[in-house]
């Protein structure tokens, strides 16, 4: 390991989708551009620390390390759950740094329920006022959904089971306006409405988040809960069994 600082922009946890092919990614900055890469390898533990892929080689380009494919068939028999640790070691100037990473086996990949579109429907001035450069609201989206789901991690809630993804609706608007109309009043004004907005939707990203719910597949087999449960794990602590979203035992 060398003594320069290096930059690993990882967004959230890494989901590994079980029985389908996998690639996991790591991107490497320094100074506010792509490092350098050389070459990488990846591995991935399981839970209790043994290793499922081991040093396996990939690609390098623009600063990114790709792993090769992870076969379908390596993740079919392996449970679903969070505690997954990838560790990438990418050499960079001759030195091996090692970057790790948590994440999650996980059924089914959750996608952002909402886009530029739903959020030009609510406030239409959205899109309008963009910095120079910027030619939409893509980045604030992105990070809105990764600062959920790095929330949804980091509070336990099982989303390797959880099927309603238009439960995140809610969350999503809130979190998305807080970040476009904080960006707008440090843009404009520091004290014009935009940030009245950017208050109002970060209390409403608390209320979303709270009462979020959704239908859940508790054994893992494609078939939901017949009724909504509460998502949130501050609901969940004061109004009924954890184990309703919660991971439940080993599957």
């Amino acid at each position: 390991m060398s003594a320069t600082i290096y930059q690993a922009r990882v967004p959230g946890p890494l989901l590994i989708e079980r029985n389908k092919p996998n690639q996991p990614t790591i991107a490497i900055e320094k100074d506010g551009a792509a490092a350098t890469l050389a070459s990488g390898t990846f591995t991935l533990y399981r839970p209790d620390g043994t290793a499922l892929v081991d040093a396996v080689a990939g690609t390098v380009a623009a600063g990114t390390f790709t792993a090769a494919s992870i076969l379908a068939a390596t993740t079919a028999d392996e449970s679903l759950g969070d505690r997954w640790l990838a560790q990438f070691d990418i050499v960079i100037g001759g030195i091996t740094e090692t970057f790790y990473q948590d994440g999650a086996l996980v059924v089914g990949r959750l996608y952002p329920p909402i886009g530029q579109t739903d959020l030009v429907a609510r406030h239409s001035e959205v899109a309008n006022l963009l910095k120079t450069g910027i030619t939409s609201l893509q980045g604030m989206i992105e990070q809105a959904w990764f600062d959920t789901l790095n929330r949804m991690y980091s509070d336990g809630v099982a989303f390797w089971r959880w099927r309603t993804t238009s439960a995140l609706r809610g969350v999503m608007f809130a979190r998305c306006f807080e970040l476009i109309f904080r960006d707008y009043s440090t843009l404009l004004d520091p004290d014009d409405r935009y940030s009245e907005l950017a208050e109002y939707y970060a209390a409403q990203y608390e209320l979303e988040y709270e009462g979020m719910r959704s239908r859940i597949d508790v054994e893992e087999d494609n078939t939901l809960t017949a009724d909504s449960r509460p998502a949130s794990a501050i609901i969940m602590l004061s109004s009924g069994p954890r184990a309703n979203w919660y991971d439940g035992g080993s599957s």
